[in-house]
């Protein structure tokens, strides 16, 4: 069976990378393909021949059909063109703890929308956007009567990113939209939220309380940036999420609970013989994890944890002597049965690469013994994990932590038997309603948070602990393990490390003294983001929008970019002072103090006549022609690069009026790469001056269903006539120009035509 899972396993694997969705006549062929495999192998059954290599067949076939079918079920469901950007009445089921901020709320739920196309209720996300002083919050468990504005449930695409767009089909959330009004329809607030409530209350004078609460319901957001900053730099990140570490704490705790209560029982031979105490205990555990899970608000983590828990508790009951190897195998089959899109998550591929890691390490490894054997042992798991763990954790998280082992050896046991098990003890004190007492469990719970606070900070802020993917990228670090691990001598294993190390390093060099030249247009939303890419170092255009939601794209897109690229950033230009030019600068300042500016307040006043030579790229500003400081859109810095024949204009934000003193100051605005003013408005970008700068392409830079309904179809209109080409960051992502200052081309990496079915653009689909 399990040669037939791992097949099975595979087939699914090459569905998720196939870049069409499946058509019925496929689906057709393939069930065609499916029943001719099973006929094969109940023939050769029949005839004594060996039925393997028929049974592997339809394993492959299974796997694929699996696969391609929930894509094609995934990809029927679409939200009506009319409703986007339309204010819409609908009725909200809250399903999920609100998540408050300062500036805004943030709901999920069933979303009911009256229109014929959608009968069923969707899993929405909703931001309601400064809510009045007086409105009534919305709590998991009632229902609402919403005015909304909804979207495509849409992400950036760039490289080093994060692709929101692949979280929520994980999360199976296909609406998400901003809340004009609501009122509240009727029904209560259910057990979880009546418990997060007096939680939140009963910690709330506790400097860590929000650590507490997500131990305790799942929910995080009263964790402080210093809190994330915290864990992720020492790698305790996972300590703070209901993961398979927690559940199987409390299922062990329980199942070790009902042995010890019922110990006197199975004195006497007829106890042991009239109770089944192995059962009684295993099903007790799995009902204390069900009620955890349903704690956590049933979280995509905790039901992948609850599911591998649940195949570990029935290989014991079976009394099968089956290898670890196996049942993680069965474990991690019966997740992507359920739960289809669990391989989109990275949090998936962090737990069965954990668990394989446990596994190889028993298997290879013979046990330690002697003096503090269990000290060493754990001691050895926290470096085994940390090293298996390096590669994703540096594609994903952007680096890795070498403090990790210390920090997990010494906060794992405090977690364990201290923090989780006087917080669990609290919980039930409150559903007791013994408030007082509980509080003061909580706070118990808390004084060792309160405690290691000052050394897990200090050891955060450690430089040398932190080892960034900038300096070493997750396949050179699987090259290193390898090597480092191969059955060979020592000596050979140290030569091909250190010649890894020497190619880095000569890569490293090498970029310094390259002929290259990369325009990065950078998906930022509604905003502009531009980095120039020359010899490992950037000059930056604007940095995007800093949002009320806390999405600052300088932190969440441009620093990630610059990581994954291993850029240095030395320049930046800021267009003027919108929001969404200027946003995200602070956030690039405070990691690249030394970075020169101009333009905006940022820093030295941006005006016609400066000019300067970067690496070999000229830049000249060409409007405005007075000192502004750049406050509004005619006032925008208008940049010409030229790198050899290469010749790209940015304008900003200037509008007609810009335009034409562009023209009439006789600016030399010819160009082969245009950066469409003001996203592509039709307030901008006039026949005239588009004629006048004679662009073979022009770039938009724009946010997805966005409500100005950019790029103006007057300017779409423009560019056809004229036989201009257009690309949009809002369709496809990133747009990347490459140049040798001869020649130059021009991609979008993160397109739907290059990238597999769970990238496709809905909004490309609508056009």
């Amino acid at each position: 069976m399990d040669r037939w899972l791992c097949v099975f396993l595979l087939g699914l694997g090459l569905s998720f990378f196939s870049r069409n969705i499946i058509t019925p006549t496929v689906a057709i062929g393939l069930l065609l393909l499916l029943l001719l495999s099973a006929l094969f192998g109940y023939w050769s059954r029949w005839h004594g021949k060996p039925t393997m290599p028929a049974r592997l067949l339809l394993a492959l076939l299974c796997g694929i059909a699996w696969g391609a079918g929930n894509a094609y079920s995934i990809s029927q469901w679409k939200l009506p063109a009319e409703l986007i950007g339309q204010t819409t009445t609908a009725q909200l089921q809250v399903t999920a703890i609100t998540q408050v901020q300062p500036d805004y709320w943030r709901l999920q739920g069933e979303l009911q929308i009256p229109h014929p196309q959608l009968p069923k209720p969707v899993l929405a996300r909703l931001n309601w956007y400064q809510p009045a002083a007086t409105q009534r919050q919305p709590q998991a468990g009632e229902i609402w009567q919403l005015q909304v504005r909804l979207r495509h449930p849409q992400g950036q695409r760039n490289q080093g990113g994060f692709f929101y767009h692949r979280y929520l089909l994980s999360e199976k959330i296909r609406v998400l939209g901003s809340v004009v009004s609501g009122e509240w329809q009727r029904g209560d607030a259910n057990l979880r939220q009546q418990l997060y409530t007096q939680l939140q209350q009963s910690s709330q004078s506790l400097p860590h309380g929000g650590v507490l609460l997500a131990l305790l319901v799942g929910e995080r957001q009263q964790l402080t940036s210093d809190h994330w900053w915290v864990f992720q730099r020492t790698g305790l990140a996972h300590l703070i999420a209901i993961s398979g570490l927690h559940l199987t704490l409390v299922a062990a705790a329980a199942a070790l609970l009902v042995r010890g209560l019922c110990w006197p029982l199975g004195k006497s031979r007829r106890g042991r013989d009239s109770r089944n105490l192995l059962l009684f205990s295993y099903a007790l555990a799995l009902l204390v994890a069900l009620a955890y899970s349903y704690l956590a608000g049933f979280a995509t983590a905790t039901l992948r944890a609850l599911l591998m828990l649940s195949v570990v508790f029935v290989h014991k009951l079976l009394g099968t002597r089956t290898p670890p190897a196996r049942i993680l195998l069965r474990a991690a089959t019966l997740v992507v049965l359920l739960e289809p899109m669990a391989p989109l998550q990275s949090g998936f591929w962090l737990s069965v690469l954990a668990v394989a890691a446990i596994i190889m390490m028993n298997w290879r490894w013979s046990p330690i013994r002697g003096k503090w054997a269990g000290l060493r042992m754990l001691w050895r798991l926290e470096w085994v994990l940390t090293l298996a763990l390096w590669p994703l954790t540096a594609w994903w998280f952007g680096g890795v932590a070498v403090v990790a082992p210390v920090t997990n050896l010494l906060m794992i046991p405090l977690f364990t038997f201290w923090i989780l098990p006087l917080a669990l003890l609290a919980l039930l004190l409150q559903l007791a309603q013994l408030q007082s007492l509980s509080a003061c469990l909580l706070a118990a719970a808390h004084w060792p948070l309160e405690l290691s606070w000052m050394p897990l900070q200090w050891a955060a802020a450690q430089s040398w602990q932190w080892l960034s993917s900038a300096w070493i990228s997750g396949s050179s670090i699987i090259l290193l393990l390898l090597l480092g691990f191969i059955p060979v001598a020592l000596r050979w294993r140290a030569v091909g490390i250190a010649l890894v190390l020497i190619s880095l390093h000569l890569a490293q060099l090498l970029r310094t003294h390259t002929r290259e030249f990369h325009l990065h247009v950078l998906d930022v939303e509604q905003g502009s983001a531009i980095v120039i890419e020359r010899q490992g170092f950037a000059l930056l255009i604007d940095t995007g929008a800093d949002y009320a939601s806390g999405a600052n794209m300088g932190e969440r897109t441009i620093l990630p970019f610059l990581q994954a690229r291993k850029l240095t950033p030395e320049l930046g230009f800021i267009s003027h002072r919108d929001n969404d030019h200027q946003g995200g600068a602070r956030a690039i300042m405070a990691l690249h103090p030394s970075i020169r500016w101009f333009g905006a307040d940022i820093g030295s006043s941006c005006s016609a006549g400066q000019q300067g030579l970067w690496r070999g790229v000229h830049w000249q500003v060409l409007h405005p022609r007075r000192e502004t400081r750049n406050q509004r859109n005619d006032d925008s810095c208008v940049l010409m690069l030229t790198y050899g024949a290469l010749r790209v204009l940015v304008p900003g934000d200037i509008e007609r009026r810009g335009e034409r003193d562009l023209l009439a100051f006789g600016a030399d605005v010819r160009a082969d790469i245009l950066v469409l003013a003001h996203h592509g408005s039709n307030s901008s970008n006039e026949d005239y001056f588009l004629r006048h700068v004679g662009p073979a392409l022009a770039l938009a830079s724009r946010g997805r269903n966005n409500p100005y309904k950019l790029v103006h179809p007057a300017v779409r209109q423009r560019l056809s006539e004229l036989q201009i080409p257009l690309l949009e960051t809002a369709i496809g992502g990133q747009i990347t120009v490459h140049s040798n200052g001869r020649q130059w081309s021009v991609e979008q990496p993160w397109s739907a035509a290059l990238r597999p079915w769970f990238d496709a653009d809905v909004e490309a689909s609508n056009l």
